[in-house]
């Protein structure tokens, strides 16, 4: 089952957001562990919708994933509440959602030129 996590993203602005994935006390997972795995994850408005609306970048590093968007893509995104997941996708091709929960867009009220 997959942890719940809501998020916050404001609009027209860069979002970044680190998951820790293995969190065993005392244990250091390397780059190349967790290099075995492919990640995936996008923002729906409902989960039946067809495709996402954006899709977040996702850089690993040592025990975590990012999940980020550009200025540009949050930009693109009414304000509202949206549904997002994490797929974690094994070499076997075994495929687990490891996060899920709402994305909140926020509008913004300053204006950068």
């Amino acid at each position: 089952m997959a942890s719940r996590a809501n998020i916050y993203i404001d609009k027209g602005c860069d979002f970044r957001t680190t998951i820790e994935l293995f969190n065993e006390v005392g244990t250091d997972y390397s780059a190349s562990e967790i290099a075995v795995y492919n990640f995936y994850s996008g923002i729906k408005k409902v989960y039946s919708d067809s495709t996402s609306i954006v899709n977040f970048t996702i850089e690993t590093s040592n025990n975590d994933i990012t999940l980020v968007l550009t200025d540009t893509q949050t930009d693109s995104i009414k304000p509202g509440k949206y549904q997002y997941d994490v797929i974690m996708q094994k070499q076997t091709g075994e495929r687990s959602k490891i996060v899920e929960g709402l994305a909140f867009v926020v509008d913004t009220v300053t204006e950068v030129s």
